[in-house]
C-alpha cells in the first residue's frame, strides 16, 4: 500500500492498494454520523455498485445511489441536476458526503456536483479505470461538458481522499487500459527521462507508474492548484484532445486515445515552431505504439478543430495558446500561435 498526501488546503491522502475498495471505511473514517450519496454508471454498477455499497454501508447513517448512464456525452448538466434531486430528495445538509465510483465522467460530475450543492459538500473518489487513477480523480479540477466544448462548466474543490484499487484493472476492457496508459505517457513527458524510460521497457511495474504519475501531479498540484501557472503543462495534448472529441461528439475516441493524438500534434506544431527537440516525435510514437494508442486521425476534416482551440481554456480575446514539449522534462505554454502555423501542422 502507497499514500501520497495532497498538501492543499486542509490537505488530503490518495491511497494506492490491491483490494482497496473492500477496505473504504478503514481508510475514511467518519467522525460523526452522516449520510453519503454514491454516484456512478450502469456499467460500474454492474460490476461492484452493490457490493461496494454493502460494504460501506456500516460506515454512514445512510447510502443512496445515483445511477448515471455511461460514456462521456452524460457528463452534462442533465446529470448534474439529478444529482442535485436525489439530494435534495433524500435531505442531504452540508455535513452530508458524495462517493464517486466510476471513471473519469463519474469523477468530475460527481465533484462539481459536491463544489455546487449547498456550496459545497465533501466528497471522495473512487476511481475504477486507469485514466481516472492516474489524472481525473486528482487535484480538484471537476467539471462538465455543454455542446459547445469540453469541461466549460466547472470549480477548483479539493476531495477529502482517493482511494485506488489497482486489482480493478482485471475488469477493464484492453482499450480502456489503453486511454490510461496515455495519461501516464503525457506525464513521464512532463517529468523527465528517469520516468519516461520506464515505459520503454518490456516490462513494466504498473504500480511503480500509477504512483509517479500521481506524486508528479500531486506536487505541481500544490504549487499551482488554479491552474494559473505551472498546472498548465498538465494540459500537455489536452487543447487538441478535447476538440478531436467536440468534434466527434464523443463518440470516436476516447479521451486517452484523444490525449495520445493531442501529444503528436502537439510535439509537430513544436517542430513547426523549431522549438521542439529533433526526433522527440519518434520517441513518443514508439511508446504510443508499445500501448496501442491511435497517433494520427482518421476521418475528420482536421481544420474543423480550429475553432474549437478559440474555447480552451488557456486561450485569450485574441490569442491561442498550447502547451508543446520541448524534449524529455521541459515542456512549456506558448502563446499567440497563429492560424497559418496550425493550418499547416493540421494538413
Amino acid at each position: 500500500m502507497k499514500t501520497i498526501k495532497v498538501k492543499i488546503g486542509e490537505g488530503y491522502n490518495i491511497y494506492i492498494d490491491r483490494g482497496g475498495l473492500i477496505k473504504f471505511n478503514n481508510y475514511f473514517v467518519q467522525e460523526e454520523p452522516r449520510k453519503a450519496l454514491v454516484i456512478t454508471n450502469s456499467k460500474v454498477w454492474w460490476l461492484y455498485g452493490e457490493w461496494f455499497i454493502n460494504n460501506i454501508r456500516g460506515g454512514f447513517s445512510s447510502v443512496q445511489t445515483l445511477i448515471l448512464p455511461d460514456g462521456e456525452r452524460y457528463k452534462n448538466l442533465k446529470s448534474v441536476e439529478k444529482g442535485y434531486t436525489v439530494l435534495v430528495e433524500n435531505k442531504f445538509t452540508r455535513s452530508d458526503c458524495i462517493i464517486n465510483l466510476g471513471g473519469g465522467v463519474i469523477c468530475d460530475t460527481g465533484g462539481y456536483i459536491a463544489s455546487t450543492y449547498m456550496r459545497g459538500i465533501d466528497f471522495y473518489q473512487a476511481p475504477t479505470t486507469l485514466l481516472a487513477q492516474v489524472d481525473a480523480s486528482i487535484g480538484g479540477k471537476v467539471a462538465v461538458n455543454l455542446p459547445q466544448g469540453k469541461n466549460l462548466v466547472g470549480t477548483f474543490y479539493q476531495p477529502k481522499g482517493v482511494l485506488i484499487d489497482v486489482n480493478i484493472h482485471a475488469t477493464l476492457p484492453k482499450r480502456e487500459f489503453s486511454s490510461g496508459l496515455a495519461e501516464i505517457v503525457k506525464a513521464a513527458i512532463i517529468d523527465g527521462e528517469g520516468f519516461f524510460s520506464l515505459l520503454e521497457k518490456d516490462k513494466i511495474p504498473l504500480i511503480t507508474l500509477i504512483e509517479k504519475a500521481i506524486r508528479l501531479k500531486a506536487k505541481i498540484v500544490k504549487i499551482d492548484e488554479k491552474d494559473k501557472n505551472i498546472r498548465k503543462v498538465l494540459n500537455l495534448g489536452h487543447t487538441f484532445a478535447h476538440a478531436i472529441e467536440t468534434v466527434t461528439n464523443y463518440k470516436k475516441y476516447l479521451h486517452g486515445e484523444a490525449v495520445a493524438i493531442g501529444i503528436i500534434y502537439s510535439i509537430k506544431l513544436g517542430e513547426a515552431l523549431g522549438i521542439t527537440e529533433p526526433h522527440l516525435k519518434d520517441k513518443v510514437e514508439s511508446v504510443l505504439k508499445k500501448f496501442k494508442l491511435p497517433i494520427k486521425l482518421k476521418g475528420i476534416n482536421l481544420e474543423d478543430l480550429i475553432p474549437y482551440f478559440y474555447i480552451d481554456k488557456k486561450a485569450t480575446t485574441n490569442s491561442l495558446s498550447f502547451i508543446i514539449p520541448v524534449r524529455i522534462g521541459e515542456v512549456k505554454e506558448y502563446k499567440n500561435i497563429s492560424i497559418e502555423t496550425l493550418g499547416g501542422i493540421l494538413k
